[in-house]
Formats: structure tokens, C-alpha cells, sequence
């Protein structure tokens, strides 16, 4: 597993000194002392950080950071307030070459520390991503399953093998690999049917070809968009109780949703769990109010996963409430 982030941060942190610039300084023209203690605090898979003594100065403003690839011609690469600093996403096969300057409130530099130097090489594999999930969509007519995870915390993460199966205990090899993306989130769109378990896996991969570890199993299914039965779209009727749906193939959670136009203002909106499959549901029709000869538009939408996240989204229907 590759060294974290976070715990180098707090380790170099907690390694520096707190300082406080005096506000009411004068200028005693006398530039700031030449740092000491610089070294290499870690260098592995594109990342370096240095880290040095934090200067006494009351007037220290911070440091400035050189960087070389031949410990000739250094040129400065940034800028910190902290007694150390990460340098990431770099090659890993290249030297890096690392001097530090101190620069007080009246911009006066200190002279340039002895270099320091290091080749971050590609040691680790990456991290395990975390936080896929899955939604299986069936919206505008166009069958797909959308996957997201979080970023990777490394610099070096080139993209994401995707890995996928109908069989719900495979692993992620050769055999199941699916497509390379540099994003954290894919949608497969490649010949997918109707109330198919389809299980996925992903794998980080670095710059060095270095794979992580295969993630959880997460697997969903597209369904059909219900039928409607009443009231049809277009229709005029007049005031109704219940809407009437045929459900689909199997148990699920639904939502009908209400709206005065056909881009927002939702008046009504239900959310309901039927284990009825192929036949008829009553779901009750009861807004605080609805007014006649009005054009309402509805439509029903399923859930697979959880209620965020539609499966099956229905056109938009419309009927108009006759006096």
C-alpha cells in the first residue's frame, strides 16, 4: 500500500515549529539566516517531500523552494510557509534536485542551502479506491450502468481498470477486464438488457503500471419502465383518487411525481414499495389542491439502489383536469 497523504502531512506537520511574525518590525536590513537541516523526508512513486529547521526570525515570512534536474540550473518552484514540502506527481525514474531560501516581510533572501537530492522511483502499488457504487439507468430510452468512486489520494494514479462479469463472485483478472478510463466514473453502455444482474469490480492503476487491489463486488439491474393505466397520457378527466400503474417484473420502491410544467414545479409527489409484479397498482391521488382545465404532466420512476438515484425514469405524461 502507498504511503498516505494525510499521514505524511501529519508527520511532517507536527515535526515543524509554530512561529509568529512581529507586526510592528522595523527593518534591520539584514537578511534572514540560511536555513539548516534540509533533507529528503520521503521520496517514493512521484512524490518527494524536504523538510528542514524552522528560522528563528521574528520577521520570517517563509521560504522559497528550487528545484533542479541536473544540480546546475535551479529555478524556484514555490513558495511556503511551513518547514517542509510535498512535491508530487513526478517522474519516477528522473533525479530530483531540491535547495531552500528564507525570505523575510521586507523580501530579503537568505542565501541558497546545499542541494538535497533523490529519485522518487515507483515502489508502491496504489490504494484500494474507495466509495464505488452503482446505478443502473433506464432513462430517454437509452440502457446504461453508471459507476463512481472516490479519487485516489496519490499523484502518480494514471486511471482505473474496470472489471465485469454476470457472475456475482468473480474476481478482477484478465479474463473480466472491461475498459481503462483515467475518470472516477464510468458508464457502460455496451449491450445491456433488461433485468440482467450485471457485477462490476474496479482496480487503481499508477503511472508505473503498478495495479491496487480489486475493490468490493457492486452489481445492479435495469428495469422497465412501468406502464401507465390511468389516466392515459393526454387524457382529460375529471377528478381523480388514484393513479394506476402495472408494475414491473419485480418487487421494488416507486416514485409518481406531479408538476404544473414540464421543466420543474412539482405540486405532488409519492414514494411507495409494491411487491406486486405484472399487474395493476392503485397508488392514491391526494395534492392539497389541483385546479381545472389545467395541463398537469406525471411520471413514475423506480429504484434499485437507493432514492437518489433513479433506475427506470418514465416520459412525461400529461392530462388535464376537466370541471
Amino acid at each position: 500500500m502507498k504511503f498516505n497523504l494525510f499521514i505524511l502531512f501529519i508527520i511532517v506537520f507536527i515535526s515543524g515549529c509554530e512561529r509568529q511574525i512581529d507586526i510592528n518590525q522595523t527593518d534591520n536590513n539584514i537578511p534572514p539566516a540560511v536555513p539548516v537541516g534540509l533533507h529528503i523526508a520521503y521520496s517514493s512513486d512521484g512524490l518527494i517531500a524536504i523538510e528542514w529547521q524552522s528560522n528563528v526570525e521574528a520577521d520570517l515570512k517563509g521560504y522559497n523552494i528550487y528545484r533542479s534536474t541536473d544540480s546546475v540550473n535551479f529555478t524556484i518552484l514555490n513558495f511556503t510557509e511551513n518547514n517542509y514540502y510535498l512535491d508530487d506527481s513526478l517522474n519516477y525514474n528522473t533525479t530530483y534536485y531540491y535547495k531552500i531560501t528564507a525570505i523575510d516581510i521586507w523580501s530579503k533572501e537568505s542565501q541558497q542551502t546545499g542541494f538535497v537530492d533523490t529519485e522518487p522511483k515507483n515502489m508502491y502499488p496504489p490504494s484500494t479506491p474507495r466509495g464505488l457504487s452503482i446505478n443502473a439507468r433506464n432513462w430517454e430510452g437509452k440502457l446504461s450502468v453508471y459507476l463512481s468512486w472516490l479519487p485516489n489520494t496519490e499523484g502518480d494514479i494514471a486511471g482505473f481498470n474496470i472489471y465485469k462479469s454476470l457472475l456475482p463472485n468473480f474476481n478482477a483478472d484478465s479474463s473480466t477486464f472491461y475498459a481503462f478510463i483515467k475518470d472516477i466514473n464510468f458508464s457502460d453502455t455496451t449491450n445491456l438488457t433488461l433485468y440482467t444482474q450485471y457485477y462490476y469490480r474496479i482496480k487503481a492503476v499508477d503511472k508505473g503500471r503498478l495495479l491496487s487491489d480489486q475493490t468490493n463486488i457492486v452489481n445492479d439491474e435495469i428495469y422497465e419502465i412501468p406502464q401507465i393505466v390511468f389516466p392515459q397520457d393526454g387524457a382529460q378527466t375529471s377528478y381523480f383518487n388514484y393513479f394506476i400503474i402495472k408494475a414491473i417484473n419485480v418487487p421494488t420502491n416507486y416514485k409518481i411525481i406531479v408538476q404544473d410544467n414540464i421543466f420543474y414545479g412539482e405540486i405532488w409527489s409519492t414514494d411507495f414499495y409494491s411487491s406486486t409484479t405484472n399487474d395493476t397498482v392503485s397508488v392514491l391521488f391526494n395534492p392539497a389542491y389541483i385546479n381545472s382545465n389545467s395541463i398537469y404532466y406525471w411520471r413514475v420512476v423506480t429504484y434499485s439502489q437507493d432514492a437518489s438515484n433513479p433506475n427506470s425514469v418514465s416520459p412525461l405524461y400529461k392530462f388535464v383536469i376537466n370541471q
